[in-house]
C-alpha cells in the first residue's frame, strides 16, 4: 500500500476519532453541570474550565453578549479557528477521505459527507448556545454509523487495519489521559463529598461511553478504582486501553504479514510490553500513589507508538 493512502486511511480515522470523544466530552460536561447547578457555588470554574485542562486548550475569547459556557461549547464544537474543535476535526477527516475516494467505499464517504452537511446546519449550530444536547448526539450517531458502514462494506485488508490504529490509538490516549486528569483533580479537591465524587467518576465513565457496561458488571456504587480498573484492563470492552491496544497489536501484525512473537521491530515491541503490563497488571498499582506513575508511562508509551508509527509506514 502507498504511504500516502495509508496516512489518509490513519488520519481519517483517527481525527474522527477525536471528533467522537470530543463531542462526548461537551455533552457529559453539559450534563454534570446541570446536576452540580445548586450544588456547589461556581460549577462553571469546576467542570468547564476541567474539560479545557483535560483537552490542553486555553480558556476561549468571549464574544460581546455571550455567556463563558457558550463560549467554550462554541469553541470546543464549531469554532474553525480551534483546530481541535469537532469541526475542525470532522473537516480534516472528511478531506483526508477526499484524498483517496478509491480506497474507501462509496456508502463510508456517503456517511462522512452526510455528517458534516448535518453538522454543518446553521439551524443545529444555533442550538449549541442553548444546549449542545442535540449537536453531540448527531456527532456520535454519525461516527457510529461510518464505523458500522466500514465493518460492513470495507474489505478487511491493509487500508481497513490503518482505519483501525488510528481509531484505537486516538481512543487508548483518550481514556488515559481522561483518567490521570480526572485522579489529580479529585485529589486536589478539598470537598469530601461522596455524591459529589459518584456524579464526577460517572462522568469519567461516560467520558469513556462505559456507564452501562460498568454498572452491569458492578451493580454498586461507582468507585473510582474499579473504574480505573475497568477502564484499564477490562479485555471486552471496546474502550478500555487492554482492548484498544490488543487491537492495535491485531492489526500491525496483520499489516506486517508476521505472527507477535516473530515479529521483532521496536514499534510491535512497546505495544507487546505496554499490553502485557496491562494484562498482568498488579492490583497495588491502582491504589492512591502508584497510578499517576503508571498512567503517565502508559501515556508516554502511547505516543511512542504513535511516534514509530509515523516513522516507520512514512505517517505525517
Amino acid at each position: 500500500m502507498l504511504s500516502r493512502v495509508a496516512d489518509a486511511l490513519f488520519w481519517m480515522s483517527r481525527y474522527l476519532e477525536r471528533a467522537d470523544h470530543l463531542a462526548r466530552a461537551v455533552d457529559v460536561t453539559f450534563q454534570i453541570d446541570l446536576d452540580l447547578h445548586g450544588v456547589l457555588a461556581n460549577p462553571v470554574e469546576l467542570e468547564w474550565n476541567a474539560l479545557l485542562s483535560l483537552l490542553r486548550q486555553s480558556p476561549p475569547q468571549v464574544r460581546e453578549g455571550e455567556h463563558a459556557v457558550a463560549a467554550v461549547q462554541r469553541w470546543l464544537l464549531l469554532d474553525g479557528a480551534n483546530p481541535g474543535s469537532v469541526m475542525s476535526c470532522l473537516k480534516r477527516s472528511r478531506n483526508n477521505a477526499r484524498s483517496i475516494r478509491g480506497s474507501i467505499s462509496p456508502a463510508m464517504w456517503r456517511e462522512l459527507n452526510k455528517l458534516h452537511w448535518r453538522l454543518s446546519d446553521t439551524a443545529l449550530q444555533a442550538g449549541v448556545a442553548e444546549s449542545p444536547h442535540d449537536f453531540c448526539e448527531e456527532t456520535q450517531m454519525g461516527v457510529l454509523l461510518f464505523h458500522g458502514v466500514c465493518e460492513a462494506t470495507l474489505t478487511h485488508d491493509e487500508g481497513w487495519h490503518f482505519i483501525q490504529l488510528g481509531r484505537y490509538l486516538e481512543r487508548a490516549e483518550k481514556v488515559l489521559r481522561i483518567l490521570d486528569s480526572r485522579f489529580g483533580l479529585l485529589e486536589r479537591s478539598e470537598s469530601a463529598d461522596l455524591p459529589i465524587s459518584n456524579l464526577q467518576w460517572g462522568a469519567v465513565l461516560r467520558n469513556c461511553a462505559a456507564y452501562e457496561s460498568y454498572q452491569r458488571l458492578y451493580i454498586s456504587r461507582v468507585e473510582p478504582e474499579r473504574v480505573v480498573e475497568f477502564l484499564l484492563v477490562n479485555p471486552d470492552f471496546p474502550h478500555s486501553v487492554r482492548f484498544c491496544l490488543s487491537r492495535i497489536m491485531q492489526s500491525l501484525t496483520e499489516i506486517s504479514g508476521r505472527l507477535p512473537d516473530r515479529c521483532d521491530d521496536e514499534m510491535v515491541r512497546t505495544v507487546g510490553r505496554l499490553l502485557n503490563d496491562l494484562i498482568y497488571l498488579d492490583g497495588g498499582v491502582l491504589d492512591g500513589a502508584g497510578v499517576h506513575p503508571f498512567l503517565g508511562n502508559a501515556l508516554a508509551r502511547c505516543a511512542r507508538i504513535g511516534h514509530l508509527l509515523q516513522q516507520q509506514y512514512a505517517l505525517h
